[in-house]
């Protein structure tokens, strides 16, 4: 058989694998000295399937929880997973090279294990902003071919909310910018506004607004999904810090303090006044 067939070959059988799947190489990798996957290159080698970390308890402030977003998710992409567990074990990601968008990260399992992050800012004139942060393990334009995609994926919806606790508009989160919508154009669960994310045609993934069409849920559990939030100041001791410090390539955490006063100038309205780099009101809060 020719060496291309037996290629394309191993990396069907892997993909095939489920996500908690046990997989040891029956010899040394051409990267690791044992039979044991350890590092990333052996993953994207071999096609092993690594579980995201357990969720943490849900610890947020009721704010956040009132404009958290309710989500579906298209069939083409993963859904969001933890990015910490309470042992401080961090996200791995998955490969991203020969799979297809959703491969590995689409079990029903990940909606029952999930976390959402948020940060809220307010400023003296009463307009507060909340930004809500979503972890996937990888972000995959074209499947089943090579760099056309990253492991490790962050993305982001923003809800401002005006003095009187009404919220005004809604920003999504679009290739390391934001699409701007007054609230009166978004469709709303609630308070909660409906948002998909999807792959954008051909390129990656990111958030977009709902449809009416989107009614028609997709995701496993059927509804408008929103998971377990943590709040910025809501992580167990210790952990909001080592997540903030992790290097995670091409994704970018929006709640981290390098971040956040960029990613809310990106999310303003221009009709709005507003210092991203100013906490008033009580923000961000507590649990």
């Amino acid at each position: 058989m020719a060496l291309h067939a037996i290629f394309f070959a191993a990396c069907a059988a892997a993909l095939a694998m489920p996500r908690n799947t046990t997989f040891t190489s029956p010899s040394p990798s051409p990267t690791s000295s044992n039979n044991t996957m350890s590092t990333m290159d052996d993953i994207k080698l071999w096609g092993m399937a690594i579980n995201p970390p357990t969720a943490l308890p849900q610890s947020a402030t009721a704010n956040d929880l009132r404009w958290q977003p309710s989500l579906d998710f298209d069939t083409d992409g993963c859904y969001n997973v933890p990015a910490i567990s309470a042992d401080g074990t961090i996200a791995s990601g998955l490969p991203h090279n020969f799979v297809s968008p959703s491969s590995d990260c689409r079990a029903l399992s990940d909606l029952d294990n999930n976390n959402v992050y948020s940060r809220q800012r307010c400023n003296d004139n009463g307009w507060c902003v909340y930004i809500y942060d979503y972890y996937f393990e990888k972000d995959v334009a074209i499947p089943y071919l090579l760099d056309t995609g990253h492991t490790h994926d962050w993305e982001h919806i923003a809800v401002w909310v005006d003095p009187n606790q009404v919220a005004q508009y809604v920003g999504a989160s679009q290739h390391g910018n934001y699409q701007i919508k007054k609230a009166a154009d978004v469709r709303w669960d609630g308070e909660h506004p409906k948002m998909v994310y999807h792959k954008d045609g051909a390129s990656t993934h990111c958030f977009r607004f709902a449809n009416a069409a989107d009614d028609a849920i997709e995701n496993a559990k059927g509804v408008w999904f929103r998971g377990p939030l943590i709040s910025y100041n809501g992580f167990p001791a210790g952990l909001r810090d080592l997540l903030f410090a992790h290097d995670f390539g091409k994704g970018n955490i929006a709640l981290k303090d390098s971040s956040f006063p960029s990613q809310i100038q990106k999310a303003k309205p221009s009709a709005i006044t507003f210092d991203a780099y100013v906490d008033a009101l009580g923000s961000p809060g507590y649990p």
